[in-house]
């Protein structure tokens, strides 16, 4: 008698330690072509994604049944194993969701010489496990030159920094790109087709003005245009300069009509910021003033004087 207590003591205790190795939720689905916008919520947080259909073991008569079909499928990643139960109607999922974390992948990441700012429990173990960080993943990019901490690699993953990624930018000659610039690259849309637009009108740029391109909106259009319109003087920084500055296509062949042709952006630059407008030298012209120069017209509007005053005189 006093055996069988001790036994099913200890498969009480082992079926408590099972359960605190366990993490549980719910998730919902919902398939959009070949993406799944998949959502989990565990513990008051919310946990959202878009993945790849194929990354999903469930067949499309199933996803898009008319009538609730019942589903089981698994992400078997490296940090450990997403269970997931529910039912699929129409293209949207629902269910409930069980993590078991794989234990020896902190040895992996230790092997690996991998650093972390936090403990590697079951919560980070299913946040690496939800981004897919893999070991294959961080020897490959180890391999390209990018020994990161954890949280980096973590970093890559969520703004879709890839060792294609990485390979294109090297062969474009961007190999010595740090991390956070690959990051900064995807978050403000400096793609490898961008690089190549840009170098062929020119401009073989470092990084950080690559970045600068993409967030005041210089484009391979906008440059080509400017070029194709005779602005002079047309330099990386210069073109950032225009769009600060509001030099837009529509200004300079409005100023073109009205002819003033072969500026250079530093005199564009100028009259933005002063305000000199075709409206306001078309007045000028209305009230006989014609082909007034740049560094004039400038001069009239820092001073205040328009086509109303000119007509008093």
């Amino acid at each position: 008698m006093r055996h069988r207590i001790l036994y099913v003591l200890a498969l009480l205790l082992w079926s408590s330690i099972a359960s605190a190795a366990e993490i549980r939720g719910a998730w919902s689905a919902m398939v959009k072509g070949d993406r799944v916008h998949l959502n989990m919520v565990r513990d008051h947080s919310n946990w959202g994604r878009s993945l790849p259909r194929a990354d999903f073991a469930v067949s499309e008569a199933q996803m898009n049944s008319a009538t609730e079909t019942p589903v089981r499928f698994s992400f078997t990643r490296d940090a450990g194993t997403i269970d997931f139960n529910g039912t699929f109607q129409s293209g949207e999922g629902v269910g409930r969701f069980t993590f078991t974390p794989n234990r020896a992948y902190a040895e992996t990441l230790r092997s690996l010489n991998v650093a972390s700012d936090e403990p590697l429990d079951e919560d980070r173990l299913f946040s690496l496990a939800m981004h897919d960080i893999s070991t294959d993943f961080i020897r490959t990019m180890q391999s390209l030159g990018y020994r990161e901490t954890l949280e980096q690699y973590i970093a890559f993953r969520i703004h879709g920094v890839t060792p294609e990624f990485v390979r294109e930018l090297q062969a474009l000659g961007y190999d010595k790109i740090s991390g956070e610039e690959l990051i900064a690259f995807r978050i403000h849309g400096v793609s490898p087709q961008f690089i190549r637009e840009m170098k062929d009108l020119g401009y073989k740029v470092d990084g950080d003005q690559l970045v600068a391109f993409r967030i005041h909106g210089v484009s391979s259009e906008y440059t080509r245009d400017m070029k194709g319109l005779g602005v002079k003087e047309l330099s990386a920084d210069q073109l950032v300069a225009m769009r600060i500055h509001g030099v837009s296509t529509d200004y300079v062949r409005e100023l073109r009509d009205l002819g003033y042709t072969g500026l250079n952006s530093d005199e564009l630059v100028a009259m933005r910021i002063h305000g000199v407008s075709t409206r306001f030298i078309r007045e000028l012209a209305d009230a006989g003033y014609h082909g007034i120069p740049v560094e004039k017209l400038i001069e009239m509007r820092i001073h205040g004087i328009d086509a109303a005053m000119l007509r008093k005189q």
